[in-house]
């Protein structure tokens, strides 16, 4: 429900909640907030930098919230999007807020603490999991939180994933001050050495998104049948890749995490039949 694996895609999970998860009908429109969203991994921004590339972000929000032209992103994308929106109800906010995050593709990105992390998975994250909820009627105020969360668990996912193309960018979607605590350096990142403490740092990543998957997931009750079935492949998929990072002692790093073809039957298996379990820490 999210842009999770993306962008520096694992073949793991592409793309939670991409337009093959839809009814024909609504695949389409999904593509088109999908658009939206990884278009603004690569925003056209002006040479600038601190508060001037804020306030440039700013000005755009302010534009797509309007349904106006932007520079950011290409126009076939932006109007694509504000029709989505307008046909479904979708409050064009969720796509200004996604400006706003892009900043971190902009610029080098690191968060000093947790608190700061989901601030921006919060613009960036949720508010495209809340734009694709309004396709499949969850836009209610009580399922908005079990979208949050369910946002966050893959936004989690993806970037435990894609730790080593991430720190080639520039970008680390860990708190610092969980490295402080566990006293790894970004360069220890940056070249996969692969020890106690890093094992330590990601074992919290992945308590992290598991407990954001656990509070989100009683959004399978909340919506039509095939939703709910939808909504349990992908936590289950996404719960197994986080299963596949601990069997391989949490190295990210020398190949990428894919499931394989028994383990997807019985993630699509346990979606329709069975019942989500998280493990106890």
């Amino acid at each position: 429900m999210n842009e999770a694996i993306q962008p520096g895609g694992n073949a793991a999970i592409p793309q939670p909640f991409s337009e093959a998860s839809w009814p024909k009908s609504l695949r389409d429109d999904a593509r088109a907030l999908w658009d939206w969203h990884l278009a603004l991994t690569r925003p056209d921004v002006p040479a600038l930098d601190g508060s001037d590339l804020l306030a440039f972000l700013e000005a755009e929000r302010s534009r797509a919230e309007e349904g106006k032209p932007l520079r950011i992103v290409p126009e076939s994308e932006a109007q694509a999007a504000y029709r989505v929106c307008e046909k479904h109800l979708i409050s064009r906010t969720h796509l200004g807020s996604q400006i706003v995050g892009s900043r971190v593709f902009a610029e080098p990105a690191r968060f000093d603490t947790a608190a700061a992390l989901h601030a921006f998975i919060g613009s960036w994250a949720v508010a495209h999991g809340t734009a694709l909820a309004g396709l499949a009627g969850a836009a209610h105020s009580w399922q908005l939180p079990f979208v949050g969360r369910l946002a966050t668990g893959f936004f989690l996912t993806g970037r435990i994933l894609n730790l080593p193309t991430d720190m080639k960018q520039d970008r680390l979607f860990i708190p610092l001050a969980d490295l402080e605590q566990h006293r790894v350096s970004e360069d220890r990142l940056r070249q996969g050495e692969v020890d106690e403490s890093v094992r330590k740092l990601l074992w919290k990543q992945l308590v992290r998104a598991r407990d954001a998957f656990a509070q989100g997931l009683p959004l399978a009750r909340e919506v039509s049948p095939r939703t709910g079935r939808t909504v349990k492949k992908w936590v289950l998929g996404a719960l197994e890749v986080l299963n596949e990072v601990e069997r391989r002692d949490y190295d990210v790093w020398s190949k990428p995490v894919i499931l394989r073809a028994d383990q997807r039957f019985l993630v699509a298996l346990q979606s329709r039949f069975g019942r989500v379990t998280f493990r106890k820490r």
